[in-house]
């Protein structure tokens, strides 16, 4: 029953960045703010619900399977890949580093506090 409870949370907090999104008209996407809503919220309490904690490390696994649609849409954009194929792949990789970037930054902060 953890592992049910923590998914519903995650999908609390999307839904919620999703309706803050529709009701703000924000061009960020929903998920995005739900986790950065899901983050504060994290901080706020010092640490992760037990349920929370079970789901993302069932989750983590299959996090190659999330990436797979993006993937596949990009073969149905036909005439639009050739004429902003130039953006297209400025934002993977400005992304990638930005991602690597931050990611590196976080477990350098949270390996610092686990030695305190």
């Amino acid at each position: 029953m953890p592992l049910l409870n923590g998914i519903l949370i995650l999908l609390l907090f999307q839904c919620l960045g999703e309706a803050i999104k529709q009701h703000l008209h924000l061009n960020i996407p929903g998920p995005v703010i739900g986790m950065v809503l899901l983050f504060i919220s994290l901080m706020i309490h010092g640490q992760s619900p037990t349920s929370v904690t079970k789901a993302s490390q069932t989750l983590i696994p299959l996090l190659g399977l999330m990436f797979l649609p993006a993937s596949a849409g990009i073969f149905f954009l036909g005439p639009a890949l050739n004429q902003q194929w130039f953006a297209i792949l400025a934002a993977i990789v400005v992304g990638s580093v930005a991602s690597v970037f931050f990611n590196a930054l976080v477990m350098n902060k949270l390996s610092r506090s686990d030695e305190q």
